[in-house]
């Protein structure tokens, strides 16, 4: 078989080697990301509760007071001290002016969610991209890097001229710094996804970048 054919195969078993899953991101992102998990606590704040019990535990106060007056019979004195206590129930047990706050709450919350899901499918695409193209261009580097070997072999041995090894070495040169460019816009692009996680952003991108799982 070529080496042509050998650079080929390389570059379709590589193109596999980017460990990471898209849903997987997704989750992780949408569970940890600040923004989605502040509006989750507001929501959840808004929520009715759901039985009748919760409801008077929610909103009914127990009060009392102590104040001077009455007859105290027992011991005679004129204005002893009197207790009141009581329970005060201050708003409805059934009110749609909470489930309407908790139904605008939701869908706010759904739409940061839409919202946030489609940025980072976005970004998951072109780390995608960025990742084929630096492993196509590692593969033609490492091709012409052997390709330059044999062919210094070939000059040395007289059967080449040294005009084809120098075409050839420029040619490595300019992989070489393609492939450069391409790593450094490969981990920006992996670094922003990442932040998307909020302060779990380190975990997320050493997912990204092979060298770990997500929990």
């Amino acid at each position: 078989m070529s080496q042509f054919n050998w650079c080929w195969i390389l570059l379709l078993w590589s193109i596999t080697a980017w460990s990471w899953e898209e849903e997987q991101v997704i989750e992780y992102i949408t569970a940890y990301h600040p923004i989605l998990r502040a509006q989750r606590v507001v929501t959840s704040e808004y929520t009715p509760p759901n039985s009748i019990g919760a409801r008077l535990k929610e909103y009914t106060a127990i009060y009392g007071r102590a104040g001077a007056g009455g007859t105290d019979y027992l011991s005679g004195e004129s204005q002893p001290y009197t207790l009141q206590a009581g329970v005060q129930i201050t708003i409805p047990l059934t009110s749609s002016k909470e489930r309407r706050d908790h139904a605008i709450k939701a869908v706010e919350e759904m739409r940061s969610l839409n919202e946030m899901q489609d940025k980072i499918i976005t970004a998951m695409g072109e780390l995608r991209q960025a990742e084929g193209e630096l492993t196509a261009s590692e593969t033609r580097l490492k091709f012409y890097t052997e390709k330059s070997q044999w062919m210094q072999k070939r000059v040395t041995d007289g059967f080449s001229d040294v005009e084809s090894l120098w075409t050839l070495g420029q040619k490595l040169n300019e992989e070489r710094a393609n492939a450069e460019k391409l790593k450094i816009k490969t981990n920006s692009v992996q670094y922003q996804l990442a932040h998307q996680a909020g302060k779990q952003w380190r975990e997320l991108l050493t997912y990204l970048e092979g060298k770990g799982a997500l929990e």
